[in-house]
């Protein structure tokens, strides 16, 4: 289940600060070099954010007229949309990051009440309501800020948001047919998630909450995590 509305949409606009903060940091040449994404530089992670925008504007139109609006035309445009606009000139890729996201701003602006129940389908075809919409844009603008592996950390990371991220990849992970089982147990507090059915001697892995949501996504946590019962697990791709 994704955080509420409320939360979900201070997200968003949080972490398309972030977003772009650290893409300003980023001086023109270096959008060529690598992103901490493998393979993808980081005028890819930059194309990606952009058009994920779009894409999610998409089902925004589509809750609110009721026509149906996919992502994506196909998997193959998707991939070929992403390349294409990485080779963009770097300005012309600044702008349509900050054009893409303003449009679904005021796009998700004009939803109203029943409009945000209405069933859409995600890129993967699972059927969610529009009110997911924003949940799923604040964990890419968060997210992809560390990808391009400049100014921002996971330091960067709202506490609130990174408890919500990780409950919701934990899910996620916990329906991967042979995912290791584990513990995450935030340090100095509470709270605690499971991956799987994990027994007495499954490893625990303890930290920051905002350095775990870092970890559990595969990203590097520069808050310190440590694991009790053996060393860190390798982690299957998230997403």
């Amino acid at each position: 289940m994704a955080p509420g509305r409320r939360s979900s949409l201070e997200w968003v606009a949080a972490g398309t600060r972030l977003w772009e903060a650290t893409l300003e940091a980023v001086e023109d040449p270096a959008l060529r070099a690598p992103s901490l994404l493998p393979g993808w530089s980081r005028a890819h992670v930059v194309a990606h954010v952009a058009l994920n925008a779009r894409a999610l504007d998409h089902l925004v139109t589509w809750a609110r007229t009721g026509v149906e609006t996919p992502m994506y035309a196909s998997p193959e445009s998707r991939d070929a949309d992403i390349e294409e606009l990485a080779s963009a000139p770097a300005e012309d890729l600044r702008q349509r990051s900050r054009d893409d996201a303003r449009v679904l701003a005021e796009g998700m602006d004009r939803l109203g009440p029943e409009q945000w129940q209405a069933r859409v389908r995600v890129r993967q075809g699972t059927a969610i309501a529009a009110d997911t919409i924003p949940w799923l844009r604040a964990r890419e603008v968060f997210l992809h800020a560390l990808d391009l592996g400049a100014a921002a950390s996971d330091q960067d990371l709202p506490e609130g948001f990174a408890h919500a991220l990780l409950g919701d990849v934990t899910r996620r992970r916990s329906r991967v047919e042979g995912h290791p089982s584990l513990v995450l147990r935030e340090q100095d507090g509470e709270a605690r998630w499971e991956v799987g059915r994990p027994g007495p001697d499954a490893p625990q892995v303890v930290g920051d909450v905002r350095g775990l949501a870092a970890w559990v996504t595969g990203r590097s946590a520069t808050l310190p995590v440590r694991v009790t019962g053996g060393a860190l697990p390798e982690l299957p791709a998230w997403l």
